[in-house]
C-alpha cells in the first residue's frame, strides 16, 4: 500500500499523528541534536497507577475531568483501538454530566452545521455527511475517510438520542489547517465562560508538550495545538498520548532505535491492554522520547538522510505528554489501515513516498 505525506518549509503537516503512519516531514535544519524542554505549568491531576481495559480506561479519564477542564486525548489515525477507546468513553453513563464538549480534527468548520445537524439526531445523507471529513486535511490526506470516524459520530449521535436536549453533547468542527480554528473560540467560552469541560481527539502528536528545539524552530510562526492550550487554559489541560507497536516508515530503513516494549510490559502488573498510566509515574517517565515516539516524526532534509525527528534527543516521555494510553506490542494494531486510504496529491518536488 503506497501513501504519501507532505510538509513544506518551515511548516509542519497538517495530521502528523501517532499510529499506523509516520509522517515525513521536510525541515531545512541540521541533523538535530538539541532540545526544548520546557513545557508550560501542567495540571494537578491524580490518575490511577494503572488502568486497565477499555472500560477502566475510561473511568480513569472521565475522573481527569474533576481535576481539570480538558482532556486532550491523541489518536492513532485509522486504528480501531483508539476508535474502541474512545466510543467506551462517550458511551459511559458518567460521560455526559460532566462533558457537553467535543473538539475533533476530522472535521472541517465549514460543515459545522452538517454536523451538528447530525448529532442532534436530525436526517443528514451519506453524501452530505461525507464533507464534514472529506473538506479537512485528514481527508486531503486520504486518512479521515476510514469508517472509525463515521463510527464515532454515530455512537455521539446514538447516545445524544437518549438524553434531553439541554444535556447532550455538541461536537465542534476542528480541522487544524486554518491558524484559527473557529472550534477553539467556541470552547474557550464553553470552558471558562460555562465552566464547561471538553474532550480533543486530535492526532497524538498534535499534543506533544515540547520537542527537539530545531524542530520547533521549523514551524516558525505556528504555534500548535498544545501551544494554543497552554495559552488559553494554562494548567487546565491533559495531555494524553498513545503508545504502542509502529511500523518502521520505510525512508528511515533501519537507522531508528527499535522500542523495546517489554519496558512498559515489565513495569505494569496487569497484562490487560489498553492501560492508562501518569508519565510522571517511573520508570515511564524517564523513558526516551526516541526510542518511543521515534516514529512519529520523520525528517527526509539533508544532511544525514531520512531520519527520525527525535534521533539524538533526550527528551524523555515525562516530557512529551501527562499520560499515555499503551496499547500493547502487537504490531497488528498499528498496521490497521483503511483499504481505500490512497496517497496525497502535492505539487511539492521535496515530497517522498513511504511505502508499504
Amino acid at each position: 500500500m503506497r501513501w504519501m505525506l507532505l510538509a513544506a518549509e518551515r511548516s509542519i503537516i497538517r495530521g502528523i499523528t501517532l499510529g499506523s503512519i509516520a509522517a515525513i516531514l521536510v525541515i531545512p535544519m541540521p541533523l538535530l541534536r538539541a532540545q526544548s524542554p520546557q513545557v508550560a505549568t501542567r495540571p494537578n491531576v491524580r490518575l490511577p497507577d494503572e488502568a486497565a481495559g477499555l472500560d477502566a480506561v475510561a473511568r480513569a479519564l472521565i475522573g481527569a475531568f474533576d481535576q481539570t477542564d480538558i482532556v486532550a486525548l491523541g489518536e492513532g489515525h485509522n486504528r480501531q483501538v483508539d476508535s474502541d477507546l474512545r466510543i467506551a468513553l462517550v458511551r459511559h453513563p458518567d460521560f455526559a454530566k460532566k462533558v457537553r464538549t467535543i473538539v475533533i480534527e476530522y472535521a472541517s468548520p465549514s460543515e459545522q452545521s452538517t454536523l451538528d445537524r447530525y448529532i442532534r439526531g436530525e436526517n443528514v445523507s451519506r453524501a452530505q455527511l461525507e464533507q464534514v471529513w472529506k473538506t479537512t486535511a485528514l481527508g486531503a490526506n486520504g486518512l479521515g475517510e476510514h469508517p472509525v470516524y463515521a463510527d464515532f459520530l454515530s455512537a455521539i449521535r446514538e447516545f445524544n438520542s437518549k438524553l434531553p436536549a439541554d444535556a447532550r453533547i455538541r461536537v465542534l468542527a476542528g480541522d487544524p489547517r486554518t491558524r484559527e480554528i473557529p472550534a477553539f473560540s467556541v470552547l474557550k467560552e464553553e470552558v471558562r465562560q460555562r465552566h464547561g469541560k471538553a474532550l480533543l481527539i486530535y492526532g497524538g502528536a498534535h499534543f506533544f508538550l515540547t520537542g527537539p528545539a530545531e524542530y520547533l524552530a521549523s514551524l516558525g510562526d505556528g504555534i500548535g495545538l498544545a501551544r494554543r492550550l497552554d495559552i488559553d487554559q494554562p494548567g487546565r489541560w491533559l495531555s494524553v498520548i498513545p503508545i504502542g507497536a509502529l511500523a518502521r516508515p520505510s525512508a528511515i530503513k533501519e537507522t531508528d532505535i527499535e522500542p523495546d516494549y517489554r519496558k512498559f510490559d515489565r513495569a505494569l502488573t496487569t497484562q490487560l491492554r489498553p492501560v492508562l498510566v501518569s508519565f510522571q509515574r517511573l520508570p515511564f517517565r524517564d523513558f526516551t522520547a526516541e526510542e518511543f515516539l521515534g516514529r512519529t516524526l520523520t525528517t527526509c532534509r539533508p544532511p544525514g538522510g531520512c531520519r527520525s525527528v527525535f534521533k539524538a534527543s533526550t527528551l524523555t516521555l515525562g516530557q512529551m505528554a501527562d499520560a499515555g494510553v499503551y496499547f500493547g506490542r502487537d504490531a497488528s494494531a498499528a498496521r490497521e489501515r483503511s483499504q481505500r486510504t490512497s496517497p496525497q496529491r502535492s505539487r511539492d518536488p521535496e515530497r517522498r513516498p513511504n511505502e508499504r
